[in-house]
């Protein structure tokens, strides 16, 4: 299958309401969204560029299969902080579609758009990622994709979406 990026717009907002209910999803991408405008409220800025996260469709053959996201570290002071890892970005992956689970194209699409990072980013050095501890198949597909566990830890963001056990992920340059 080939595996491409597509800037998400406002159009893929029903679809992403879809994935971001999904179980397998639900479970790690909190708080689940109530309705479509929870969604547009959350993704709404960073579509129309009041937000300098970016965000792609992962489609696989050009058939839409999950999202991925980037963001430089320094644009999130308080992510920044909390990772502790200087010049980096970040990037956040689900794959929304049940039927493409467990066929490898999560690691697959982090490891072609960590590529996509650093050609965004000049400035950065790292690309990291911050699943939770007990998300085993995201920590699997990182690892798979390049990824070395760098440490294992709470981290204190105020953001309820990010307690619990975590794991850097990085991946440098």
């Amino acid at each position: 299958m080939e595996l491409d990026f597509a800037p998400l717009s406002t159009a893929d907002f029903p679809l992403l309401y879809e994935w971001l209910r999904q179980p397998h999803v639900a479970r790690w991408w909190t708080p689940v969204p109530d309705n479509e405008n929870a969604v547009v409220a959350k993704y709404g800025p960073s579509v129309r560029g009041d937000d300098p996260t970016r965000l792609y469709l992962i489609r696989a053959d050009t058939v839409p299969i999950g999202l991925i996201q980037c963001y430089r570290h320094a644009d999130e002071p308080d992510w920044d902080r909390a990772v502790g890892i200087p010049d980096a970005a970040g990037i956040d992956y689900l794959i929304g579609s049940p039927a493409h689970l467990g066929r490898g194209l999560g690691s697959a699409a982090i490891g072609q758009f960590t590529a996509r990072v650093f050609q965004l980013y000049p400035d950065i050095s790292v690309v990291v990622a911050v699943p939770q501890q007990d998300n085993r198949g995201s920590c699997r597909a990182l690892e798979k994709a390049g990824f070395t566990a760098v440490r294992t830890g709470e981290l204190h963001t105020g953001d309820p979406s990010d307690e619990g056990m975590s794991v850097i992920y990085s991946c440098a340059r």
